[in-house]
This record gives C-alpha cells, structure tokens and sequence, in this order.
C-alpha cells in the first residue's frame, strides 16, 4: 500500500538539498551551453556565416519538445525554456559580432535627437559598430556622448546622420537638411512617414542619399533576434543598402517597405494595437476600486491582456498621440474595429449566437498563431 503519511522534516530538508543540487545543475549546463554557443559565434564570425540558422533552431527545439513529452513533462514548457535559451545565445552572438565587426571603424555619426529614448539607443549602436558618436539634442541631459551644439555648422563632418526626434518637428529638420544637403548617409527612425514625407521627398530632390529606417522594437532592446527593422526606399537604391549594412552584424529581420506601404501597415501593427490596449486600460481604470479584486480573480487570458495594457499606457503618450493623429489610414482602421464590436455586440444583445460563431471561426482561420 502507498504510503500517505507525510514528510518527515528529515526527508523534506533532503528534497530540497536536492532542488538545490538539480538548480546548480541545470544553471551550470546553461552556462556549458552558452560557452559552446560562443565557439560556434566565433566560427560564424571567421567564416561569415548568418548568425541564424533556422533549420537548426526548429531541429533543436522539435527534438527537445519530443524528448520533454517521453519524460511525461509538457511540451510547452520544452519548447519556451528552449526558444528563451536560443534568444539569449543569439543576443549574445550578435553583440560579439557587434563589438568586433568595426563597421564604422574610422567613420563619424551624428544623432540629432540623440538625448530621447530612441536616438541615445541609435547613438549607443552605432558607437557599439565602430563609428565616433555624437549627438544633438535642445534637451539639456547627460551623456557619454559628445553633445553637438550647432549640428548645421558640422554637418559635413558625418558620414551618417540619424534623425531621431519626434516626429512632429522631424520634417522641418529633414527639409533644412535637404537644404544643407550633407555628403552623409541620413534616414530617420520615425515610427510613421507621412508626416514627414515632404522632408524625405526634398532630400532626395537634392540628391542627398536618403532612406527611411523604423526599429520595430524599443529603446531597451540588447539583441535584435526575432526584431524586425523596416527600411523604406525613397528614391535612393544606394541609401538603402547602406543603412541595411548598418544592420548586417544583427539577427534582426530586415523588411522593405515604400512610402505608402509603411503607414497602411502601421495603422494595423502601432495603431489598432495600441488603441485596443489603451482602451482596455481606461475602461479597467474606470472601474476604480475594483482593480485589486479583477486582479486577484483574474484568468490566463486576462493577465495578458492586462501586462501588454500596462505596458502600453506606461509608454509617452504624446507620441503615442501622434502615432494615432498622424497616420491618415487611422480613421479606417478605426471605423473597420467600430464595426466588427458593434456586430459582436449585437450578436450578443439579440441572441445572434451563428454570427458570434463563425466571427472567431473566420479569425482563428486567418491569424491564427499554429499556421506559418
């Protein structure tokens, strides 16, 4: 018969020496792991090889989703810790291949806006591939980098200059750059384009070597696996492949987008996603004291929700403004995301429950997470 008695304190205190044992077990094997990891990083350096490599990523996490559901343990949880693991030996990887690519090795950079959040992040990267970083700012703040006072005076001095301010005042200073007309690469990394449209169209006009340049991700990003940086092409082919080059020694994934392309996509990607999140959060704010309760009661479902929420309002929200006022195709997105909550809401108001049904049918068919 089983014995149903409990532990005694002896035998508790001897599961737990060897929880300790089996965690500084695994730790160890994570840190063989990474070692073995920079062997290979530092063969894919010499050689040139792609920092990422697909097929052997999908092997290695098939195999140990296979191995965690022999030993009766979820393949879920295989599958997370492996992909974690892989993320983080990439990123560190990628900031080898940084560190010593010397991409800019002998070259100078300018940010203009390199004191916000996402210019110091452009201005730290391009000091991490080798360029001499400086930036300017009218913000007074601290920063390991020179700070520019008068950046139309030197603007010949650069062979990159990345504007990084918001995006409201970004086209006057792309268009007083058209008239400067610098022999450097210059893009800016704004989150939408059409506001600043006419200032990329007369640097090009000026035959200036210009693109556009959108990081998809945020200003504490280490490792780019898995981020993705979109390079929109306004005239200048040389530009372009340039300020990709910039990006050669990462594992982000690098999109093509023209002009028009880039916002339509951002109403969807920044704009819907953004409106649906703040609004959850206004909505949950409003119901005011019962927050701590929603929280202790709350579902799978809606603790993601709430953490993606959160995160969002924590963001500044006047850019977040501008990325909803200044995007023309918001108000379509918009009014598409009105129409299918009311027909929702009617579904449930009448008893609809065949609409109801084949609405989530119809949208698990085309986004759901299992196709590729």
């Amino acid at each position: 018969m089983p014995n149903d008695a409990p532990l005694t304190q002896d035998e508790l205190r001897q599961l737990r020496d060897r929880l300790d044992d089996i965690d500084t077990g695994i730790i160890d094997l994570i840190a063989e792991r990474l070692s073995v990891v920079q062997a290979i990083g530092d063969h894919k350096l010499r050689t040139g090889a792609p920092l990422r490599h697909y097929e052997r990523e999908r092997e290695v996490i098939e195999r140990g989703v296979s191995r965690a559901e022999e030993q009766g343990i979820s393949g879920r949880l295989a599958r997370e810790v492996l992909e974690t693991l892989i993320h983080h030996s990439i990123g560190d990887q990628e900031t080898n291949q940084l560190a010593q690519s010397g991409h800019g090795q002998g070259k100078r950079a300018l940010v203009i806006g390199g004191l916000g959040r996402m210019g110091d992040w452009m201005a730290r990267y391009l000091d991490t591939v080798g360029y001499n970083t400086d930036v300017a700012d009218p913000v007074q703040a601290e920063s390991p980098f020179s700070i520019v006072e008068d950046w139309e005076s030197v603007i010949d001095n650069y062979d990159v200059v990345v504007v990084a301010v918001p995006l409201r005042p970004s086209n006057a200073v792309l268009h007083r750059l058209a008239e400067l007309k610098p022999r450097g690469l210059v893009f800016d990394i704004g989150s939408l384009k059409s506001p600043m449209t006419s200032g990329l169209e007369a640097l090009a006009d000026a035959d200036c070597r210009v693109c556009s340049v959108h990081p998809m991700f945020g200003p504490n990003e280490v490792g780019l696996s898995g981020r993705h940086i979109l390079f929109v092409d306004v005239g200048n082919v040389e530009a372009l492949a340039e300020a990709r080059a910039l990006f050669a020694h990462t594992a982000a994934e690098c999109v093509d987008l023209s002009l028009a392309e880039h916002d339509e996509v951002m109403a969807w990607v920044l704009g819907l996603s953004h409106l649906v999140n703040i609004a959850f959060a206004s909505a949950l704010a409003e119901s005011g004291e019962a927050v701590p309760l929603l929280r202790k009661i709350s579902s799978s479902t809606f603790n993601a929700q709430l953490k993606v929420a959160a995160q969002v309002v924590s963001e500044n929200p006047h850019l977040y403004y501008e990325i909803q006022q200044g995007n023309a195709m918001t108000g379509d997105v918009v009014g598409q995301f009105r129409r299918v909550l009311d027909e929702l809401a009617r579904a449930v108001r009448v008893g609809d429950e065949i609409s109801w049904t084949r609405a989530m049918e119809i949208a698990n068919d085309r986004i759901s997470l299992n196709k590729s």
